[in-house]
């Protein structure tokens, strides 16, 4: 029997800092973040794409969707803005995330987009 394949992240546009966060977040979930420079159509899940402070979202997306035409796209914007939101999820993302929300907020976003994940025993840290 073959081991089951853990879920696979790509993570696009984020700096060291946030890419340790996120796999932090992903590893509570047992998610793998998968490296980026890997090729594309590497058998991502889900593809967090970080969009910068003041940079347009669709070619965000547009690259997401080169490296992984399948897989969910969530967006990761540097604050909360309703407008923001709303501009993602019309132009095709399946979620955005505001940095500094509760970190809770995105583990309950990817648990809808990979049903397949339960909760870790300890609940993951906040």
């Amino acid at each position: 029997m073959e081991p089951a394949r853990s879920a696979r992240a790509l993570l696009l546009g984020a700096d060291d800092s946030l890419a340790a966060l996120m796999s932090d977040v992903l590893a509570d979930l047992g998610i793998a973040l998968a490296p980026s420079e890997e090729p594309a159509g590497g058998g991502w899940d889900v593809v967090l794409a970080h969009v910068e402070r003041g940079a347009a979202i669709l070619p965000v997306l547009q690259r997401a969707r080169a490296q992984a035409a399948q897989a969910p796209v969530l967006i990761l914007v540097p604050f909360s803005d309703e407008r923001l939101v709303q501009l993602a999820l019309r132009l095709g993302a399946r979620g955005c995330f505001a940095l500094g929300s509760p970190l809770q907020e995105l583990r309950d976003m990817l648990r809808a987009e990979l049903p397949v994940l339960t909760p870790s025993p300890s609940g993951g840290a906040p």
